[in-house]
């Protein structure tokens, strides 16, 4: 494994805990922490959020359609989601967006400025991602319902 700043990736898995058990109810334990390669098969669901500032690069959170609805359907009290509309779409956009800015309040509380840009979510079957040039760092969420997401750290080596 590269030499990885883990300082990079704890204010994530923290506010990954607060936003998910906040909005949705939700804890999870932590898989495996690998490095991934740059071009990688990413689930049905991927919501993109952008960095600049000290740190530059993106965070991805992929999942499953079905994680994407039990997610969203938590974070709307349970009510059930059948089908992952465009309100689905919206929470998981705002889940995603609330751990990244959650992350940013943390960064700067170690010094280091951390802007994001609001999340785009792709949606598909058998999607390639590429983060070339930038070390990506897979940190899966085990959820405690048994879903998962894998919050995709990539960044750029200043």
């Amino acid at each position: 494994m590269a030499n990885v700043n883990v300082e990079y990736i704890n204010p994530f898995i923290q506010a990954s805990q607060q936003v998910l058990r906040q909005v949705a109810n939700i804890d999870f334990k932590l898989g495996k922490v690998y490095i991934k390669e740059p071009t990688y098969k990413v689930d049905q669901v991927v919501v993109i959020i952008g960095m600049t500032g000290n740190i530059k690069g993106q965070v991805n959170f992929c999942m499953s359609i079905e994680t994407a609805k039990n997610i969203a359907s938590m974070m709307m009290g349970g009510y059930p989601v059948s089908e992952f509309d465009e309100l689905a779409k919206s929470a998981i956009g705002e889940m995603a967006n609330m751990i990244m800015g959650n992350s940013s309040t943390l960064f700067s509380q170690k010094g280091l400025k951390v802007e994001i840009t609001p999340p785009s979510i792709l949606i598909g079957e058998n999607m390639t991602l590429s983060t070339s040039k930038m070390i990506n760092i897979c940190v899966p969420l085990l959820l405690d319902n048994g879903d998962k997401i894998d919050l995709d750290v990539a960044f750029m080596e200043n």
